[in-house]
């Protein structure tokens, strides 16, 4: 790889995470300034919750068609090689299936039943990490006989944090609240062969949050109704995720094998997001540190500075300190802004201390 064009796109993917593009848009400006740097013949981004490390949506470049369902069992697999989970908590965030197979690529089920059929024998695998967080993960593929080499994967790894920047920032830009908010939940039943069985009125509405407009019981579901399903039957327990629904609302998803009937069979409850999963999630995307955070957690709760001062044993002083850098990290000049506008834009939800 020459080096003047891996540097050049460094500092162009540095500079996108800058640039307040939608999630998208940054996607797909990200794998084109890749292409030389990494040429590969299709690629495929995940957004990932970074609570979880459950993958919630995907943007394909050049991919086959595949079953949204079955790209979710197989992505999903905890055991194959170089899993996004793995990579994340692993001190290299980028693998190349080959080197992790010592050359035997027949070893991933992944490859066996995904790659291959494909024709596709190079995959590098990289979870974007930043300030030991995962905000989401791609993966690269080249057609037979290509592969990628350690060079590249040392290079996608020190990409890692520049594009989990990308995706946090696309969190940032993303707020709580939202016309579904305080809606009922849904309820949808999935068999062990991943179709809808049953569902509850207020699940069509949910769905629709997730970008579902079609007919539940024949077409695709959402991804990454699809991911936490897999996650549950996979592990024969609880898995919950959350995504930002279409009117701004951040959707939670629980799922949960379900007793009785035939196996594998799992049900999802569809909800409004709580606001304490919505503030953990924006207080990472922010950066925030964990006293910043517990300065967030008591104005959020109407405490003044005297109050927070004493809760947290410091000084006003400190707690005014500590204040200046919460808004300067979320945009905002007031305790009402940080409230109303960055993490609970239902004005009505919590009292906001103006003074003291």
């Amino acid at each position: 790889m020459n080096h003047s064009t891996r540097a050049r796109a460094h500092e162009r993917v540095a500079g996108l995470t800058g640039a307040r593009l939608d999630l998208p848009t940054f996607l797909h400006e990200a794998s084109a300034l890749l292409a030389k740097a990494l040429p590969h013949d299709a690629a495929c981004w995940h957004t990932m919750d970074p609570a979880t490390l459950i993958e919630t949506g995907f943007y394909l470049e050049h991919m086959p068609k595949t079953p949204d369902a079955q790209v979710a069992a197989l992505a999903y697999l905890p055991d194959d090689f170089n899993s996004f989970v793995a990579l994340a908590r692993a001190d290299r965030h980028s693998g190349v299936l080959s080197t992790a197979t010592d050359g035997h690529q027949d070893r991933s089920r992944r490859y066996r039943e995904l790659l291959r059929p494909n024709n596709i024998t190079g995959e590098l695998r990289t979870s974007c990490v930043v300030d030991d967080v995962c905000w989401g993960n791609f993966a690269f593929f080249r057609e037979a006989p290509a592969d990628f080499s350690e060079d590249e994967q040392g290079f996608a790894h020190d990409l890692a944090p520049l594009l989990g920047s990308g995706f946090r920032a696309a969190v940032v830009r993303a707020r709580s609240g939202g016309d579904s908010a305080g809606l009922w939940p849904g309820l949808l039943l999935l068999d062990e062969h991943r179709r809808v069985e049953s569902a509850t009125d207020p699940a069509h509405h949910w769905l629709g949050e997730l970008g579902f407009h079609g007919v539940v019981a024949e077409d695709p579901l959402p991804y990454a109704l699809l991911m936490v399903a897999e996650h549950a039957r996979g592990a024969g327990a609880d898995a919950s995720v959350r995504v930002r629904g279409a009117s701004g609302t951040w959707v939670e998803l629980h799922a949960s094998p379900a007793s009785g009937g035939g196996p594998g069979r799992i049900a999802v409850i569809l909800q409004s997001a709580a606001a304490p999963s919505v503030k953990s999630l924006l207080s990472a995307a922010y950066g925030l540190t964990a006293r910043e955070r517990e300065v967030v957690d008591l104005v959020l709760q109407g405490c003044g500075t005297g109050e927070i001062a004493t809760r947290l044993f410091i000084s006003p002083h400190t707690v005014q300190g500590h204040l200046k850098s919460v808004f300067a990290k979320t945009g905002v000049r007031s305790r009402r802004e940080l409230v109303t506008r960055v993490f609970v834009p239902d004005r009505s939800s919590r009292p906001v201390a103006s003074h003291g």
